[in-house]
Parts: C-alpha cells; structure tokens; sequence
C-alpha cells in the first residue's frame, strides 16, 4: 500500500486572472475611476490551495492554461509558496472581473466562458494527474468548465483519481454537479441554491436540507457539506449531522468563502482532526475570509479565536 503522501492536489479547469477594481462610488453610464486595480490567480481549486497554504498544509495545485493570460498566471502564482502544474492549451486562459464598491461595500463579479479545450488536451491533463507523484491523498474539483468540455468530466475525473485510492471533493453546479455525485466523490460542497439545484427543488428549512444531504449519503457520497452563508454551514455524514452557525462579525467579501471552507476542513482533516472539529475548522477559515477585504482569504492568526466562538449543534 503506497504511504499517505500528506498532500492535497487541487484541480482547476477553468483558471483565471482575477481583476480587482476598488472603486469609491460604481455608477453606470458614466465613467468610473478606480482607486486601484489587484490581479489574483484565481479559480476555486486553485483558492483552495492558497488556504491549505495559509493554515500550514501541503498542496500542489494543477491548472489548465492557456496563451498570455495562463502565461500571467503562472506568474502571480509564485508568490503563493506552492507548486502549480499545469497543461498548455491552445485557447486563452479568462480573465474576470470583480469591482468592489467602497461607498456601499457590494461587489459584482463578470465571468468570461474560459477557452475551448480539445479532447486531446483534456486527456493530456488527465494523464498528468494520473502520473502525479507523490499523489495527492486529496484531490479537490471545483467550478465551472471551459468551453468543449462535456459535463460529465469531473464524474470520469473522480472515477479515475478514486481508483488510485485518493479521495476526491467535487465543488460545481448544475449537470456537472449531478453528473458528478454518480462518480460517489469522497465529499461535496453545494451551498443553498446550488443544492436547491441538485436536488430539483427549493429547500427552505435545516430539517429539508439534512434529510436531502442524507439521501445523497445513503447514494454514496461520504460527506455533503451545505454552506449556507451567515446561516452557517451543515455537514451530514452516515452517522452524523451537525449545523454548525458562525459568530456574527462585518462582512467585507464573500469572494472565496465555500473555497476557504473546502481548505480548512481538509486541512484539518489532513492534521487527523475529527470530523466534527475538521468541520469547525472549516467554518472558521470562512468567516475569517469574510472579515477581509477581496482578494485576501482567511488568514491563519485568526483561526483559534474564531473557533471558540463557533455554535455547534448535532442533529
């Protein structure tokens, strides 16, 4: 049997340069100055390596990029003190855009569709992963896919790396999501409305959102993890069900909250934790997120304060 490598590997397909424009007062139609402009390596999977960097962890993030964006990229990534690996594509990686409004703290987020990814350079990809060494004990999927790819990828993504006896955390929507939850990944992370979609009607109560996360367990899937904004975040496994409700503190950014939960579960699940203190973990990397201004994530000297004014309940 190979020994735990203590990684967790992160897949993003769909990266993308991040634009932060600080604007004092947004107005449309008019022309709009910005107090100043951050470039971010972004994607989910990629943010949930810069929170599994952040709290102490091992990660090693792999990319699909492509022309100078992915060159640029692959840049702003060095600083961030993990490995990034990837596979060059002929298409242009995306760059987003996300303005923060000073005068009245809100943030609109405009995402590009990513380029057009050929079989061939998806399959490219796939055999890099495979050949990964050390393998990752951990593989994390998450967000949307580029253009030409089918929605059934991260199911056959999950379904390969799993057979290598990793465990797999799947984060999307959509067909991709319910595409995904047939492969019987390790865990899922949908929030309200993404599991709303999931399960093809509207949840409105914590009783409707543990009896349809514990269907989905009883389908295969080990752990369903609801993040359910300032309501918290809900984890149901076979033998448990616990709500866990964060403190109430000032939001600033809500811009990579799910991405810092996924981190610091697996961080402390990386550590040996227990799921239910894996699960605090979690929730506290996330509200530490919202305490910063985008495109800061949660930041390490925050978690043990956090952690003692979580509210956790067993169902």
């Amino acid at each position: 049997m190979t020994p735990p490598s203590g990684v967790i590997g992160t897949i993003t397909l769909n990266p993308s340069v991040d634009m932060h424009w600080i604007v004092d007062d947004f107005v449309k139609d008019d022309t709009n100055r910005a107090r100043r402009v951050i470039e971010t390596p972004g994607g989910k999977g990629i943010n949930v390596s810069k929170v599994v960097r952040e709290l102490g962890g091992k990660t090693h993030a792999y990319a699909v990029l492509g022309g100078l964006v992915g060159e640029r990229l692959k840049e702003l990534a060095v600083p961030l003190d993990f490995p990034l690996t990837s596979v060059t594509v002929r298409g242009f990686t995306r760059m987003n855009m996300i303005i923060s409004d000073v005068k009245d703290r809100t943030q609109s987020r405009i995402s590009a569709p990513g380029p057009h990814v050929s079989a061939a350079e998806l399959q490219k990809f796939i055999r890099l992963l495979c050949a990964a060494r050390p393998q990752p004990d951990w593989w994390v999927f998450g967000g949307s896919l580029p253009q030409g790819m089918a929605p059934a990828v991260y199911r056959e993504l999950i379904k390969t790396l799993q057979a290598q006896g990793a465990c797999c955390v799947l984060d999307t929507d959509g067909k991709p999501l319910k595409e995904g939850v047939r492969a019987k990944p390790f865990m899922i992370k949908p929030n309200e409305f993404e599991m709303h979609r999931l399960c093809g009607r509207r949840l409105r109560t914590l009783k409707e959102y543990t009896h349809e996360a514990g269907r989905i367990v009883r389908g295969g899937v080990r752990l369903v993890v609801v993040s359910l904004g300032p309501k918290g975040a809900l984890f149901v496994s076979e033998d448990k069900a616990i709500h866990i409700t964060p403190p109430e503190v000032e939001v600033r950014s809500q811009l990579g909250a799910g991405d810092s939960l996924i981190g610091g579960l697996l961080g402390g699940l990386q550590r040996k934790l227990s799921m239910a203190e894996a699960a605090k973990a979690g929730v506290a990397a996330s509200v530490s997120t919202v305490m910063r201004e985008a495109p800061r994530l949660c930041l390490k000297r925050d978690i043990s304060g956090l952690l003692k004014r979580l509210r956790v309940r067993e169902l």
